[in-house]
């Protein structure tokens, strides 16, 4: 066991959940830097609106399926995609959960930002959207006014899924964030947005940091799971705030990428930014006295797995297994790939565009456009760091986590669309980010910074080759002014 002070102080190896638009995964990491063990299932409701209590019940049996095989956990994180749950006082689902593709709620965003004007954006950080609960709840208000009667708690799906672990209902403060009901710089709830959209204070939930201690598994948690009763579970966050502490992010000046179904792309700062704009939001970071500015993209990996399953292989990792080893000299040359298939987020926000193809031609064939829609990803992204470069933030390098990071062709196209040296990390970001909250809230390490030591792996860097990042400028520049020709406006 490692010495108090310097690591765990518990018995027991750490226990990270990630449940994200690829899947529920499961990690057991003992000692804290190495992940030993992993399961990996699909997510048993991955539509847009969908019963949260069947994905709790599938995280739990992968629980399970790791505590039959005699492991002991000494502590738990959590991590999960973003979406809106009401829960009834006894922790059943009040309504189907929506996830952040549901845009339903356009109109009512609408009606937000005319109330309240400029000054929603300054207090929320962000562009007034559908996707956030405040736009959401006043829909409900107006079409379905009985959920929100039942309704005692107003949470996420990782808090959700904290709930059934704890019987505490909590939030962290970047999941807060995105609900466009918090005051990022304040870091508290705004009574004067929760009035207008018609958000009784009472459903909202207490706001710690997302290293803090939720509470400790119940009983009834415990049978379920096979977790021992009263082990530590951490508050938790979103899976892109999540993953940026897994891979170190606790410090100002520190830009990271974590790429999945969408990248999430956020830039650390001790002081909440005056000039938030250019498409980006500020969120209070999952730690005391840092915040980010960045945000989600729309589709970019899954804008992938469509094209992927499209072409008929089951998923992006399948498609380049089997396009091997053609796929690395495939040149898309004119073929250019948008991947937005259900809107953009960072940059702009708009809720209304979709993906788009051009320049096909009868020379292009599967591994051209896999190639070329890996490229329109990067391409989104980057759009994004320009926006980051134009409120202001200063990016000398990238660190790259999530799938791309464990692909060397994927690591060396992002340094080049980007021109900055990009920094590989754990591909597991996310869930080795739950882990390390989970390590912190059960006083595992002093601070963040020592558990960040301990706990996330060396990377790799990729510098910016200079030839093929002047061809990739250019590309790119012809991109987004060809992209710039169809998207509708928000």
């Amino acid at each position: 066991m490692i010495p108090p002070g310097a690591g765990l102080r518990a018995p027991g190896g750490l226990l990270g959940v990630d449940v994200g638009g690829s899947g529920i995964r499961v990690g057991y990491f003992d000692p804290p830097a190495l992940l030993r063990l992993l399961i990996a299932r699909p997510d048993p409701a991955p539509g847009d609106r969908f019963d949260p209590d069947l994905t709790w019940l599938a995280v739990a049996s992968a629980i399970r399926e790791l505590t039959d095989g005699g492991l002991r956990v000494a502590a738990v994180g959590l991590t999960a995609h973003l979406a809106t749950v009401l829960t009834r006082a006894d922790g059943r689902p009040a309504a189907h959960a929506m996830l952040w593709r549901d845009n339903r709620a356009w109109r009512e965003a609408q009606e937000l930002a005319a109330a309240l004007g400029p000054s929603l954006q300054f207090m929320t950080g962000r562009p007034v959207s559908p996707e956030s609960a405040a736009a959401r709840i006043r829909m409900l208000a107006k079409t379905s006014p009985a959920v929100l009667g039942r309704t005692r708690w107003l949470l996420s799906l990782k808090d959700y899924l904290v709930f059934q672990l704890t019987g505490e209902a909590l939030t962290d403060p970047a999941t807060a964030s995105y609900t466009q009901l918090f005051d990022v710089r304040r870091r508290s709830w705004s009574p004067r947005i929760a009035r207008e959209c018609g958000v009784p204070m009472e459903i909202l939930p207490a706001v710690r940091p997302g290293v803090a201690a939720a509470g400790q598994v119940t009983l009834e948690a415990a049978r379920l799971t096979g977790l021992r009763q009263g082990t530590p579970v951490a508050v938790g966050g979103p899976d892109g705030s999540t993953g940026a502490i897994g891979v170190g992010g606790f410090r100002a000046g520190i830009t990271v990428d974590i790429a999945g179904t969408t990248d999430v792309l956020l830039h650390v700062s001790d002081q909440p930014t005056g000039r938030v704009g250019y498409g980006t939001v500020l969120n209070a970071h999952l730690v005391a006295n840092l915040w980010t500015t960045g945000g989600p993209t729309g589709l970019t990996g899954g804008g992938l797995d469509w094209l992927a399953v499209t072409l008929g292989h089951e998923s992006t990792e399948a498609a380049y297994l089997a396009l091997a080893p053609g796929i690395d000299a495939a040149d898309p040359g004119e073929l250019m790939i948008r991947t937005t298939l259900s809107g953009r987020r960072l940059p702009g926000w708009n809720d209304r565009l979709r993906g788009r193809i051009d320049g096909i031609s009868g020379e292009h064939g599967p591994a051209h456009l896999m190639r070329a829609a890996e490229e329109g990803s990067a391409f989104e992204v980057r759009l994004g760091l320009d926006a980051l470069r134009s409120a202001g933030a200063v990016i000398d390098s990238v660190i790259l986590a999530g799938g791309p990071a464990s692909s060397q062709r994927a690591a060396q196209l992002r340094a080049n669309v980007w021109g900055v040296p990009v920094a590989a990390a754990d591909p597991h970001a996310s869930l080795r980010g739950a882990a390390l909250a989970a390590a912190l809230a059960a006083g595992c390490f002093a601070d963040a910074q020592q558990a960040a030591v301990r706990m996330v792996p060396r990377m790799r860097q990729y510098d910016p080759d200079p030839a093929a990042a002047a061809a990739t400028e250019q590309r790119y520049r012809r991109w987004r002014a060809l992209m710039a020709l169809s998207q509708p406006r928000s």
